[in-house]
């Protein structure tokens, strides 16, 4: 059992009962298809009452349920929006005003509307007996009937109509809504009709009965009554007339008319179908071609054209096939066609049931049969002067304004059938026999090959003449031959061809098409391309080609007939892919039988009036290309039935909640496509999971897998057999609740404490880099103490030493020795070492001491060294003081005290200025003098001889990434630029 909520919004009224009046549909077409749903299928049993809503849909009450088809599946409804039915046993169905209707077998009504249901019992009026039919008139007042009689509603409660009313006592009455809104009753009485206005009734005939009357598509009511001929009464003159069944039929079970002006009769063993006329046109006998010999109930009209009937056994539908299957003479077989001259089609038969063929006979455009005393061909060509060839295992011959002459096969061809037959442009007759080769024949003659011995082996089983006079040869093998002007060329896949097996060949517009049992290719501007459908696959095993006059392609394979539009075949004449989109015309369209394929016939031509030709092992058919109908022109209306998860079974509604840990679910979908449901087509997505439209084929099932905590919708659209697709998708929205650990602030409160945890990682890192980088720094150091240490210890005292050695020896020299200048210089010289000395151990010593900002030691060393050399100091900054880092402040202040101490040594000016700017990309620092400037050796090497002041400024300057200038010439004065990036220099 299904759960359904309906969406009452969107239904409307089709049911018999109903007052509109319906647009009559087109007579029924000679080839008709019938299906029978039974118990075994699912169908409702006995079912009693059936309509159809907005969405298409079929609905049934039946004894065992109220039921809903979408014409693959009937599904019980026992509850329509979460409001549970009076009773399983419906026995009346009416939709109005937006409402479902119910009446039960056993008294008492249901009333659907919007998601809410009015439930009508015997204390609001209802009699205890079945409630048969609705009705409602023009003027809004509801009314049913029932065993007890008539009633309608007065307000909240029902109210039988009375002798008062002009409606005589008795029961059994029943009533139609005619198409003018006015309640015709039949009554045992006679036939009573509504005074407009009015609560009221007045006689209009004196024909009643107690049976069920039925209201027809022009507006006239069936009146039967047992034991009497049936009458006809007419609601625009009052008057009643016989209708006047058709010989043979005296006392039929059911009489019925639908929108097509046709009759139904059931004489009580299936039901027969007789035209406006009541010409019999078709017969469904049951059991076998119905499900039950009687049917009581008038047959429903759906939107899309078919017909469908109750029956005591289930349900039957009757609709039209595309293909018009032609009746065959009884016991022939294995068909083959070709096209006359005058619209005709020549049909031939090679019955397997009869040691002798039937003769060969044709269809005229007009439907005639044309009889002949031709016996049966197994090929046959329509000559381009209108003469008609044929040839079997005894003969070939002709037949040309309804004469026949004919011509024995040589003894060596005979008792082999022909293969193929075609008529070159010379009038030569070209035919290939099987197992003895090609030959040609003119005038009683015979040539093998036609005069070319490689055309006269093997033999050839399709031949065709083109336009331009080319006789072209089909082979097995994937092999071709064609002979132009006495000139054969072959082909094979070495040209392109990919056709196995040749079968047939067509030529129009300068395309030659090619069919074979592996695939199909033209030849076009010398070239061959094979095609295939949309999907990349082959169109194997075509026995028939016909290109049309409109340009249409249309094909006879193992599947039936495949369709391919003109446009698909301009592309591939452009060089396309060969890809094309192909239409299919199978058994569902009424193709019966199988196309040949081991000895090629003539299985699909063009007759002269347009209309298409096809023939099997067990059936002829035609169909018009121009006009393929019936085409259903009703787009479906999608529907989703419910969700599924492992736990639960869902209504479709809105705002489903599922529990959390929901990973997994399904949702059910439909769409009522009642002519072909083989061929609906369904498209979803899932918003929040999918990126785009997923196909579901012909599922009407989606299933969902890994889905996580949230919100999504669901949609679904769906196509008809025809490829017409729903306006609107139906959709469906659902949430699955979140576990604890799905939750957004739990989500949240984990990313907190692992951004917590991330920071107090990158606290301990850079604690560990910073002691590392401290220990470096102390060891480096306390390496460079060790090394000053040194140099006081040992350089420096080596050099004093040496200082008063030289003073000891000057002092035992005489006073006027020349020798004494010698060693001043000298003694000069050693000081001016040991003060070289002394200032490098400062470096050593004094330039990791960079205490507080660089600005303020900077003026201090800068003061302090530039007024022992007698020389001005002045230092200024630019810009906002900022904050330095440690090994950059360090490296700027021994570079900007070397520069200095350089221009109080060698530049020989009176001033020397510092120039500090902090700039938001980068730090710039300047020492300018206005000394002598650099000389030009120095500026061209880099570096005074012996010194290496420059190039350690050089080298601190690049270990912090800093560019350094070096600026000046000659009496210009010179100035040291340094430049640090900001993301270097400041914290």
């Amino acid at each position: 059992m299904t759960d359904f909520r309906a969406p009452l919004l969107l239904i409307l009224s089709m049911a018999a009962a109903t007052a509109a009046a319906v647009e009559p549909l087109p007579p029924w077409s000679a080839s008709l298809s019938h299906r029978a749903w039974t118990k075994q299928d699912g169908a409702p049993s006995n079912p009693s009452a059936m309509l159809q809503d907005q969405t298409g849909m079929l609905w049934f009450g039946a004894s065992n349920g109220l039921f809903r088809f979408d014409g693959v599946r009937f599904e019980r409804v026992d509850e329509i929006g979460g409001q549970p039915l009076l009773s399983p046993n419906v026995f009346a169905l009416g939709l109005f005003d937006d409402a479902l209707w119910l009446g039960y077998a056993h008294g008492g009504i249901s009333v659907f509307k919007h998601g809410a249901v009015r439930h009508y019992r015997e204390a609001d009026g209802i009699p205890s007996s079945a409630i048969l039919q609705f009705g409602k008139t023009a003027d809004g007042t509801q009314w049913f009937s029932s065993p007890a009689g008539i009633y309608r509603l007065d307000g909240e409660r029902w109210r039988r109509v009375q002798p008062a009313d002009g409606l005589p006592a008795g029961d059994q009455a029943t009533l139609n809504v005619l198409h003018d809104g006015s309640l015709l009753v039949t009554h045992h009485a006679g036939l009573y009709r509504s005074v407009p206005g009015t609560h009221r009734f007045r006689k209009v005939g004196e024909f009643g009965s107690m049976q069920r009357s039925q209201l027809t598509a022009n507006g006239k009511v069936l009146v039967f009554k047992f034991g009497y001929p049936l009458q006809l009464f007419d609601p625009a003159t009052e008057t009643s007339a016989p209708l006047r069944l058709p010989a043979g039929v005296s006392m039929p079970y059911s009489v019925h008319a639908d929108r097509r002006n046709a009759w139904w009769v059931g004489p009580g063993n299936g039901m027969r179908l007789y035209t406006p006329d009541f010409q019999l046109q078709q017969q469904f006998l049951a059991p076998q071609h119905f499900s039950a010999v009687r049917v009581f109930r008038p047959p429903l009209d759906d939107r899309e054209g078919n017909l469908w009937f109750i029956t005591e056994n289930g349900i039957d539908r009757i609709r039209e096939n595309r293909l018009a299957v032609q009746e065959m003479p009884p016991g022939s077989t294995d068909f083959s066609i070709t096209a006359g001259p005058d619209g005709e089609v020549w049909i031939n038969s090679h019955s397997s049931l009869d040691p002798i063929s039937p003769p060969t006979f044709a269809i005229a455009s007009d439907g005639r049969r044309i009889a002949s005393d031709m016996p049966s061909a197994t090929a046959g060509t329509l000559a381009a002067d209108g003469t008609l060839w044929f040839g079997n295992v005894h003969w070939v011959w002709k037949r040309r304004d309804g004469e026949t002459q004919r011509w024995p096969l040589p003894p060596e061809l005979i008792q082999q059938p022909v293969q193929a037959i075609t008529m070159g442009g010379d009038g030569r007759l070209w035919v290939s026999v099987m197992h003895r080769g090609v030959h040609t024949f003119k005038d009683g003659a015979w040539q093998a090959g036609g005069g070319h011995a490689k055309l006269a082996e093997p033999s050839a089983s399709a031949l065709h003449t083109d336009a331009q006079g080319r006789i072209w040869f089909g082979y097995s093998g994937n092999t071709m031959a064609m002979l132009e002007r006495g000139q054969i060329r072959r082909f094979s896949a070495a040209d392109g061809l990919q056709v196995g097996n040749v079968l047939t060949m067509f030529s129009r517009r300068g395309t030659l098409w090619i069919g074979g049992d592996q695939g199909v290719a033209c030849f076009h501007n010398g070239r061959f391309v094979t095609l295939n459908d949309s999907n990349g696959q082959p169109l194997a095993g075509v026995s028939g080609i016909v290109e049309t006059a409109q340009g249409e392609l249309w094909l006879h394979g193992q599947d039936g007939l495949v369709r391919i539009r003109a446009a698909e075949l301009a592309t591939v004449r452009r060089g396309g892919t060969g890809l094309v989109a192909a239409e299919h015309f199978g058994y569902l369209d009424g193709y019966a039988g199988a196309v040949a394929q081991v000895i090629p016939l003539n299985t699909l031509v063009e007759a002269s009036d347009g209309r298409l030709w096809y023939a099997t092992s067990s059936s002829v058919g035609a169909i018009d290309p121009r006009q393929t109908a019936p085409r259903n022109p009703v787009p479906p209306t999608p529907l989703i039935t419910g969700l599924r998860t492992d736990r639960q079974h869902y209504r479709a509604g809105t705002g489903i909640a599922l529990p959390q840990h929901t990973q997994s679910l399904a949702i059910d979908f439909t769409a009522a496509v009642l002519s072909v449901p083989e061929r609906a087509r369904f498209r979803t997505r899932l918003i929040g999971q999918d990126h785009a439209w997923r196909d579901a084929g012909a599922l009407r099932q989606a299933a969902y897998t890994n889905l996580g905590p949230g919100d999504y919708r669901f949609e679904v659209m769906a196509a008809n057999e025809d490829g017409l697709w729903s306006a609107a998708p139906a959709s469906l929205h659902f949430s699955i609740a979140p576990a604890f650990y799905q939750a957004s602030w739990f989500k949240l409160a984990c990313a907190a404490l692992l951004a917590s945890a991330l920071y107090r990682l990158y606290r301990w890192r850079m604690a560990q880099i910073t002691a590392r980088v401290i220990d470096r720094m102390r060891t480096r150091l306390d390496e460079r103490e060790r090394i000053a240490r040194a140099l006081h210890d040992t350089f420096l005292q080596s050099v004093h030493s040496l200082s008063l050695r030289f003073h000891n020896i000057k002092a035992g020299l005489p006073q006027d020795d020349a020798i004494h200048q010698r060693i001043d210089e000298a003694l000069d010289a050693a000081d001016a070492v040991a003060e070289e000395g002394r200032e490098q151990l400062m470096d050593l010593r004094v330039n990791h001491a960079c205490r507080g900002d660089l600005a303020t030691a900077l003026e201090a060393a800068g003061s302090v060294a530039a007024a022992q050399h007698g020389v001005a100091f002045l230092l200024r900054e630019q810009g906002k003081r900022r904050a330095l880092r440690a090994n950059v402040q360090d490296e700027l202040f021994a570079i900007t005290r070397e520069a200095v101490n350089n221009a109080l040594r060698h530049a020989g000016g009176t001033a020397v200025t510092v120039l500090l700017g902090y700039g938001e990309e980068s730090l710039a620092l300047e020492v300018r003098d206005n000394g002598r400037g650099l000389p030009d050796e120095v500026r061209s090497a880099g570096h005074r001889e012996r010194h290496w002041g420059l190039d350690g400024m050089r080298e601190r300057a690049a270990g912090i990434g800093a560019e350094l200038a070096i600026i000046g010439g000659p009496g210009a004065g010179t100035s040291v630029v340094l430049t640090v990036p900001a993301a270097l220099a400041y914290r």
